[in-house]
């Protein structure tokens, strides 16, 4: 059990020290994995001090991807408030922008949606009935690419795709399969999905954006199409997985263009996306261009246990590649855009994915999402930027600043803390099978070196209150930022020397930065 307590609170520094643990019977304040018939609440006063010499991995930073809310923020008075809210210093300071590559659903005459999701593609036919490329389209997507790019935070570009372009698809169509669970891009098309890609990846570069990842694949193992669709998709099963990526990996290598592959966007974590990792990394061809096995963190919030589970195959496979979580959102979506538990649910989820599965980056599925407003005048968005159907009026949601905690302190290729030897701060319960199924956290913590030799770390406290004493060796200077459901979000708490100690509430988020 001390392995594994080890490995599961690691907080990513070189030493902490428990003054005090109080386990009582009282609300959850973190209120998931309520399976067990007692709820925990931890107290402790804890000392952290952050070795900088020892750091384990690179985090190559925060994002973002732009479908579908690019086609109409571009084209809207707000764009550039939005491009500086997400990509600029005084932001987000976002360095990752997903750029869809969109299936062509809004020139397909059969298409079965509609929207912002019908998107728009650079290939089309003329007038002849030919298919040809015509990159003046998507220029609204284009133009808040551009806008974003002018900030100069930027360093990575993924071009991504829900679906091959529709002309491509077994039934003429970018939304999947006419049955549920079927591959809707025929094996004979492989080549032609790989030529077009590429062909809008050198596009992209050669009109000087920093494209380093071009990811085809999307979501695989959800079924895709049938008789209700919402949005582009196509499933493949793991062996067309496979088959598709070696396709790529081929033409990549041939056209010399300085890609790699991002595959294969799985749509959870778990066993199946562990699967997709080991065939992927298994075929020599797919494994020499491949740049990053990603995963979406979906119907995983507050699932600790399964995290760390996840995050230990991850480590002990050791791919040997960075693994990245590409797209999250709240689902189902239980909270308003203003409200505290849409923050500190998010504010746990990126810690988490860092801390319990050991991500190299995190991205949300998307920067702006459109907005369902309820009779009571509020405001009901999965993003940290909500909009109105054409984008005349924007707002900030409070997630907005859970994500800020984390990407705004730091600049990308940063280093992250050596794991910690000594947490005691956990509770837990097993069933008669002696299996671990309500695991509890009493805080996180997470470090982060950055390139000029600043220490960053985030804790976030889901116990009762208690003092934190947060040092590192040659640091003297700290300014801490806060966030508590009544004080506000990001709250500058102390600017000066190193405190003794900080208070740090219960059911908050606090950012130290030391210099």
């Amino acid at each position: 059990m001390i392995l594994l307590v080890k490995r599961l609170i690691s907080l990513l520094v070189s030493a902490v020290s428990i003054f005090s643990i109080m386990n009582i019977g009282s609300k959850n304040p973190l209120n998931f994995i309520r399976t067990g018939s007692l709820d925990y609440v931890q107290t402790a006063d804890v000392s952290l001090n952050v070795n900088p010499c020892k750091t384990y991995a690179e985090i190559t930073g925060f994002g973002a991807s732009a479908c579908w809310w690019a086609q109409d923020v571009g084209d809207s008075g707000n764009a550039d408030e939005v491009a500086r809210l997400l990509y600029s210093d005084e932001g987000l300071a976002l360095n990752i922008y997903r750029y869809n590559v969109g299936g062509g659903e809004k020139d397909n005459p059969d298409s079965r949606i509609a929207g912002n999701r019908a998107t728009e593609s650079f290939l089309v036919q003329n007038d002849a009935g030919e298919w040809v490329y015509d990159f003046t389209r998507d220029a609204a997507a284009q133009t808040m690419l551009q806008k974003c790019l002018a900030y100069g935070n930027v360093d990575t570009v993924v071009l991504f795709a829900n679906s091959p372009h529709y002309s491509m698809t077994r039934t003429g169509q970018a939304t999947g399969g006419h049955t549920e669970n079927f591959s809707n891009l025929p094996p004979e098309n492989y080549g032609a999905y790989a030529e077009y890609f590429l062909t809008i990846a050198k596009h992209f570069l050669d009109e000087g954006v920093p494209v380093r990842f071009i990811s085809p694949i999307n979501e695989p193992q959800w079924s895709w199409g049938g008789d209700w669709v919402g949005q582009e998709g196509c499933h493949y099963e793991p062996d067309e997985v496979v088959a598709l990526l070696k396709v790529f990996a081929r033409a990549i290598k041939a056209s010399g263009l300085p890609l790699k592959l991002m595959a294969p966007e799985s749509g959870q974590l778990g066993d199946v996306t562990l699967d997709y990792f080991d065939r992927i990394t298994a075929d020599p061809e797919i494994k020499e261009v491949l740049g990053s096995l990603a995963y979406h963190s979906y119907w995983a919030d507050g699932q600790i246990w399964n995290k760390y589970q996840f995050g230990n195959a991850l480590a002990e496979k050791n791919y040997g590649v960075n693994i990245d979580m590409t797209e999250w959102c709240e689902l189902p979506l239980e909270h308003d855009i203003e409200s505290w538990d849409s923050f500190f649910r998010m504010a746990q989820v990126i810690q988490h994915d860092f801390v319990l599965s050991n991500v190299n980056s995190w991205s949300d599925w998307v920067g702006v999402n459109n907005t369902g407003v309820k009779e009571d005048g509020t405001w009901w968005s999965d993003a940290p930027i909500a909009m109105n159907d054409d984008a005349s009026e924007i707002r900030i949601a409070s997630r907005y600043y859970a994500l800020k905690h984390f990407s705004a302190f730091v600049p990308a290729r940063r280093l992250r803390g050596d794991p910690n030897p000594d947490v005691k701060d956990v509770t837990y319960q097993k069933d008669d099978d002696h299996v671990i199924y309500d695991f509890q956290l009493g805080y996180t913590a997470s470090a982060f070196k950055t390139p000029d030799g600043k220490i960053v770390v985030v804790v976030i406290n889901t116990g009762n209150d208690r003092n934190f004493t947060v040092t590192s060796f040659g640091k003297v200077k700290a300014e801490i930022y806060q966030s508590t459901e009544t004080g506000g979000y990001l709250q500058k708490i102390h600017a000066g020397l190193v405190p003794l100690r900080t208070k740090v509430p219960a059911n908050s988020v606090t950012t130290f930065v030391l210099h």
